[in-house]
């Protein structure tokens, strides 16, 4: 997936995702709208760009870049955990959690490795959907960055992952 090259922004790329707790995995999608406004306030503290989004039922999934500068991803993925945590308030299996224990129960991230990578990623992270059974095709997801990527004109609106 070469056409992802001219959208890729320098710097240590991560997946990352955030998994719901049960008691809110399915609900309205108020709290994960909340965050992803929550996002924004954060990348004027901590600059870093989103390079893709998907908001499914019981979880979350990104991909995010820091500047070539490169900020400090402990500090921003702390900035963005605290949000999760506030704005998922009142759910105490969630608050009830030691930092670390919360890190391996919602939170996982790790760097991709160039742009093949990076395109597997991106590739996986938008058919997911499609994967978990909540739609047929990836344009019937409404919570995801896939149209901005086809308005860009790296994936047709047909678009179907290819099998490896």
């Amino acid at each position: 997936m070469n056409e992802l090259n001219p959208y890729r922004v320098s710097g240590d790329t991560y997946f990352f995702t955030l998994a719901l707790p049960e008691s809110i995995a399915g609900e309205t999608m108020h709290p994960i709208r909340a965050l992803c406004l929550e996002l924004v306030k954060i990348k004027q503290k901590h600059p870093f760009n989103l390079d893709a989004l998907v908001i499914l039922p019981k979880y979350i999934q990104g991909i995010l870049t820091l500047p070539d500068q490169g900020d400090d991803l402990a500090t921003l993925w702390r900035q963005i955990k605290a949000e999760f945590v506030k704005l998922a308030g009142g759910y105490d299996d969630l608050l009830s959690d030691d930092e670390d224990d919360l890190d391996r129960k919602r939170f996982f991230g790790y760097p991709l490795r160039g742009d093949r990578d990076f395109a597997l990623h991106m590739n996986f992270l938008h058919y997911n959907p499609v994967n978990q059974g909540l739609v047929k095709g990836v344009a019937d997801w409404p919570y995801s960055t896939f149209f901005q990527y086809v308005q860009q004109g790296v994936y047709p609106l047909s678009w179907r992952m290819e099998s490896a």
